[in-house]
C-alpha cells in the first residue's frame, strides 16, 4: 500500500516468531520489575509460587494470576490514595487520572515523567503514523478536560510530535463546529456518538463538513468506529477517513486502526495480548471471540500484568495489508464479557444506576434504564416511579434534579429522567430485566 506510514517499521513488521521473542524478553523484565517494586504483585506471585525466572515461554505466562480491577480499587481503599500496586514513589508522579467509577470508587492512575513523555509518546506515535497524520495537520480536540483520561495523551503526544492542536474544551457543540472550521482543522477526535452529534449540528447550522479540510476522524470510547453502519455514517457526515482508537485509564492506549482498515492493531512491542474464553479462561484460537487480557511491557508507574479488560475481541494474527505483523482485533472491541455498556465514551454498569436510584427516597424500587441506539442523538434515559401517590410535582421535580446531578457527578453522563405513574413499570418474579436497549 502506497500511503502506509510506520513509526518503527523494523519492529512493526517483525516476523511473528521474532516479535514473540521480544515480548517474552520484555515480559520477564517487567515481571521482575513489579516483583521488586509493587507489594501487591509480590504478594500475588508469592501466593502463586511463581517467580520471573519461571517464565521461559509465552505459554508460561498463563501460570501467572490475573489482575482484576476490583483488586486495584480495594488496594486504594486500604491504602489511599494510590494503593500498594504502584512501582514508583508518589512524588515522582506528574499526571493523575481516574476511571469514571461507575461501579463504586474510581481507580486512580498516576504517571511519572517517563511514562507521560516517553511511553505515551511512543504509543501514540504508532497511532499517529497508522492514521496518516503528519506535523502538517491541525487537530481539533472537542473534549471537556478533567480527570477522565480521554484525549489527554493523544493531544500531548501529537503536540510533542509537532502537530498543531486546537483545544475545544469549554464550548457548546455549535461553537465547536464553527471553531473547527474557522481554525481549518484537518483532524478531529471524539467518541462516535459525539462525532455524529457534531455532524448533525453542522448540518442544522448549514455548514459543509464534507467540504471542509477535515480528512481524518479518530473515534474512541465506544465500539462505533468499527461498527460498519456507524463508520459509514461518520464518513458521510465528515467526508473523511475514520479510524479506531482503543485504550483504558488503567493500562493506557494499546490499539489503533491503520489505513488498510482490516481491524485494530495492538502495539505488541509494548503490550502482550491474550484472548481467553470468558468462562474457562483458556486461550481461544484466532478468529474466535474471547475476552481480552493485557500486560504492560514498558510502563514504569503502574504496570499491570494479565489485566482482565472484560472486552470481547477476535484476534487475527496474519499480517495486515499494511505490512504490519502486529495482531489485529477484527471489528475492534465487539462487546463486553459482563453486563457493562458504553455510552458517550463512559463505561456504565446497571448496578451503579440501581445504587443511585436507591439513594433517592422519593423514588420507588422499580426503574428502567433505556440505552438509545448509537448515533441517534438521544440521551440515556432512566425511568422511575414515585414512592407513593401523594408526592407533589414540586417534590418530584426537586428529586429528579438532585438525581440527575448525582448521576452526572458520579458517572459523568447527564441522563433524561422520566417519572412514570406508580405501578406502571414492569415487575418481575425472577431476574429483573431493567436494561432496555433501543434498536
Amino acid at each position: 500500500m502506497e500511503n502506509v506510514r510506520y513509526w518503527r517499521r523494523e519492529v512493526e513488521t517483525l516476523p511473528r516468531a521474532e516479535l514473540e521473542d521480544l515480548q517474552l524478553r520484555r515480559f520477564r523484565e517487567r515481571m521482575q520489575y513489579v516483583y521488586d517494586r509493587s507489594p501487591l504483585y509480590r504478594r500475588k506471585f508469592d501466593a502463586a509460587g511463581i517467580r520471573p525466572d519461571h517464565i521461559r515461554t509465552l505459554a508460561d505466562v498463563r501460570r501467572i494470576p490475573f489482575t482484576e480491577k476490583e483488586e486495584l480499587r480495594e488496594s486504594q481503599a486500604r491504602k489511599p490514595p494510590w494503593g500498594d500496586f504502584l512501582c514508583i514513589p508518589p512524588e515522582e508522579g506528574v499526571r493523575v487520572f481516574q476511571t469514571t467509577g461507575t461501579t463504586g470508587i474510581p481507580v486512580r492512575a498516576l504517571l511519572n515523567k517517563t511514562d507521560w513523555t516517553v511511553h505515551f509518546y511512543e504509543q501514540f506515535m504508532h497511532f499517529m503514523h497508522g492514521y496518516g497524520i503528519t506535523p502538517a495537520d491541525v487537530l481539533f480536540v472537542p473534549f471537556s478536560y478533567g480527570l477522565y483520561i480521554a484525549w489527554w495523551g493523544f493531544q500531548a503526544a501529537l503536540e510533542q510530535a509537532g502537530v498543531t492542536i486546537v483545544p475545544g474544551g469549554g464550548q457548546s457543540t455549535e461553537d465547536r463546529v464553527r471553531n473547527l472550521l474557522d481554525w481549518g482543522a484537518t483532524a478531529v477526535c471524539g467518541t462516535p456518538t459525539y462525532l455524529l452529534r457534531l455532524g448533525e449540528v453542522a448540518g442544522n447550522l448549514g455548514l459543509d463538513l464534507p467540504g471542509s479540510p477535515v480528512r481524518v476522524v479518530v473515534a474512541a470510547g465506544e465500539p462505533g468506529a468499527n461498527v460498519p453502519a456507524t463508520k459509514r455514517a461518520l464518513q458521510e457526515l465528515w467526508g473523511a477517513e475514520v479510524f479506531d482508537d482503543i485504550g483504558s485509564t488503567e493500562i493506557s492506549n494499546f490499539g489503533f486502526e491503520c489505513v488498510a482498515h482490516q481491524g485494530t492493531h495492538v502495539i505488541e512491542s509494548m503490550f502482550l495480548a491474550e484472548c481467553l474464553d470468558p468462562e474457562t479462561l483458556e486461550p481461544v484460537a484466532p478468529g474466535q471471540v474471547g475476552e481480552l487480557v493485557l500486560s504492560n511491557l514498558c510502563t514504569e508507574s503502574m504496570p499491570l500484568l494479565r489485566y482482565r479488560m472484560k472486552d470481547l475481541v477476535r484476534f487475527q494474527t496474519e499480517p495486515c495489508a499494511c505490512g504490519r505483523t502486529y495482531l489485529r482485533l477484527e471489528g475492534g472491541v465487539l462487546g463486553r464479557s459482563d453486563d457493562m455498556f458504553q455510552f458517550a465514551g463512559v463505561n456504565i454498569f446497571p448496578s451503579a444506576v440501581e445504587n443511585l436510584v436507591r439513594e433517592v427516597p422519593e423514588f420507588g424500587s422499580e426503574y428502567q434504564l433505556v440505552v438509545p441506539k448509537m448515533g441517534s442523538g438521544r440521551r440515556l434515559t432512566v425511568r422511575v416511579e414515585p414512592t407513593g401517590p401523594d408526592l407533589s410535582v414540586e417534590v418530584l421535580e426537586r428529586a429528579v434534579e438532585r438525581f440527575r446531578e448525582t448521576f452526572r457527578y458520579r458517572i459523568t453522563v447527564t441522563p433524561e429522567v422520566e417519572v412514570r405513574a406508580l405501578g406502571e413499570l414492569p415487575r418481575f418474579e425472577h431476574k429483573a430485566r431493567r436494561l432496555v436497549r433501543e434498536n
